[in-house]
């Protein structure tokens, strides 16, 4: 498994393609490139349930005050299974 696969928003751009200010997709975008392109190379193995906890914690991170509106925002953009989106929200909401 590749974590790029399980994007919705980065997919491998260089640049946000999502202009800034018009809603959460150049956040989710910049949390979903983190993780491919910085938390991927950290593991041995990519597992689809840690892509979307790390996004979440990503989230977390730069959103201390905002983040459960992001992720729930996220998440119901997302390409998720229902089972990983009940994950994500038991952890974080």
């Amino acid at each position: 498994m590749n974590y790029r696969t399980l994007c919705s928003f980065y997919k491998g751009e260089k640049e946000c393609p999502f202009e800034a200010g018009k809603g959460n997709a150049g956040k989710f975008w910049m949390a979903e490139r983190f993780v491919c392109e910085e938390y991927a190379q950290t593991v041995e193995k990519q597992v689809e349930t840690d892509f979307f906890r790390m996004v979440a914690a990503y989230m977390c991170k730069w959103a201390p005050y905002n983040f459960p509106d992001l992720i729930r925002d996220y998440l119901s953009k997302s390409d998720a299974d229902e089972k990983i989106k009940a994950q994500v929200k038991a952890m974080y909401l």
